[in-house]
């Protein structure tokens, strides 16, 4: 039995891939099981939930995707650089996707996430959070920076100024740590089914702060 905390790193050394489906990915694989139309896992990594979801598997690393079984359907790409057809999906997950985009890349995600969503569609996401134990220094610049109105608060250019985690080489350059309300901000539009913080399976309990180390959401597009 696959341990809930045992996880694989990437081969591009954008962060690790745990060996189960986080909770959101979980209702991402029960909802697609259910569609009609292609659905998508982007950032898929190693398929953990391409696989189950039967999800067309997007990722920028072709060493990820040669791991998935032939007869699951792949491209190479970087969000929100791809490229669907209008009105062709039934739902989009991206999970430890969007904490690695600037806030213009994530306000073209979202808009082109709605468009390549048929009425009804939905997104699945999730991404990692300020309270993350390894960003607890930042906290208190984040909180000021919420209090200003910042409108990326968590966005930090140069990762290694904020943190001496011991394995920050498994972290990216620079990262944008999300929160609830940035992420109903950029889904205001949509039907917003679920929001909140988690912690999500398979992380280590070398990230566990207060219980919010992951942000979460589930959007309908009207």
């Amino acid at each position: 039995m696959i341990s809930r905390r045992q996880k694989y790193r990437t081969q591009n050394g954008m962060g690790w891939v745990a060996a189960v489906p986080g909770q959101v990915s979980e209702q991402f694989i029960a909802f697609a099981r259910g569609c009609r139309r292609p659905v998508v896992d982007i950032g898929c990594a190693y398929g953990v939930v391409a696989i189950p979801a039967g999800a067309i598997a997007v990722d920028l690393e072709m060493g990820h995707l040669r791991a998935i079984p032939l007869e699951v359907p792949r491209l190479v790409g970087r969000f929100p650089d791809l490229a669907f057809r209008p009105g062709s999906l039934d739902a989009v997950h991206a999970s430890n996707v969007l904490h690695f985009l600037t806030g213009e890349e994530l306000v073209e995600g979202v808009r082109r996430m709605a468009e390549w969503l048929a009425p009804g569609g939905k997104v699945f996401v999730q991404a990692s959070t300020p309270f993350q134990r390894p960003f607890a220094g930042f906290l208190p610049e984040f909180a000021r920076r919420v209090a200003a109105g910042d409108e990326w608060p968590g966005w930090v250019a140069e990762t290694q100024r904020i943190t001496n985690y011991g394995r920050l080489h498994q972290y990216p350059a620079s990262i944008h740590l999300l929160d609830e309300r940035v992420l109903q901000r950029l889904f205001s539009d949509w039907e917003i089914e679920y929001c909140g913080y988690y912690r999500r399976h398979g992380l280590p309990a070398s990230l566990y702060g207060d219980g919010r180390e992951s942000v979460g959401l589930i959007a309908r597009r009207g």
